[in-house]
């Protein structure tokens, strides 16, 4: 089950999208177009034969030197899939990211996974992420940045639908559940604080299909309560997680 999170005060539809004001460049600075660059995420999509199930779109004003832009800053959040591709937690939808922005706040980015946020106070996450600052060559390499990272989804999470599959099979005891806590604590992946919220979360899951008492309800309780945290750590404690939770399932 793929979670797009999309964090905004002005939604708007893909229409205001593409009608939304580009400032002119500058020397220092080459703004993307946002309707550009959603053409060129979802050109790379159809390329790689993925389908967009879904999509929301947000605006955020800016200020560039003295003029003031309602449009400033882009965010979109995607859901994608593609037939024959199995995600990881056993479905076939993907989300996705995508921000821009004209008034310098942030590069032009695109974020992949199982779990995506997208939020107007700069918080950006995904398993993968790609992206380019405003720079002179902005249009020459993002394209090409962007098609690379879609091309790498396909080979990825296959290997990734092949660990979560050996997550399910590994049960865990209540025993192993404090021993997997305290290791979490101590590798930090989540402060001492979270692990009382992971237990409760893993032994009553908000979501149904988590509900087994083995390695991947652990992976998604964790990663339900780790959500709530300032999103520039998930990309560090998810990767200390698996780590973790890899020695789990050889043990």
């Amino acid at each position: 089950m793929a979670e797009a999170t999309l964090i905004t005060s002005n939604a708007v539809t893909e229409t205001e999208i593409y009608r939304s004001e580009t400032p002119p460049e500058t020397r220092t600075h080459c703004p993307v177009p946002h309707g550009k660059f959603v053409d060129q995420v979802k050109a790379a999509l159809g390329f790689h034969k993925w389908d967009i199930n879904s999509s929301e779109y947000g605006l955020y004003p800016g200020k560039i030197g003295d003029v003031k832009y309602p449009d400033a800053s882009m965010f979109v959040i995607m859901k994608i899939s593609k037939e024959g591709i199995q995600t990881a937690d056993g479905g076939y939808e993907l989300a996705l990211g995508i921000r821009n922005s004209h008034d310098k706040r942030f590069a032009a980015k695109v974020a992949v996974g199982l779990v995506v946020m997208v939020c107007e106070n700069l918080d950006f996450y995904g398993e993968y992420v790609t992206g380019h600052k405003h720079t002179s060559n902005v249009n020459e390499n993002l394209l090409p940045r962007i098609f690379g990272m879609i091309s790498n989804i396909d080979g990825a999470h296959t290997d990734h639908a092949e660990q979560m599959e050996l997550y399910r099979w590994r049960q865990i005891s209540d025993t192993e559940t404090h021993d997997i806590i305290v290791r979490c604590v101590d590798d930090k992946v989540f402060p001492w604080a979270y692990g009382e919220k992971v237990l409760k979360e893993f032994r009553n899951p908000r979501h149904e299909e988590f509900k087994d008492r083995n390695v991947w309800g652990f992976n998604n309780a964790v990663t339900e309560i780790l959500k709530a945290r300032n999103t520039r750590y998930l990309s560090d404690s998810t990767r200390k997680l698996h780590n973790l939770l890899g020695e789990v399932c050889l043990n």
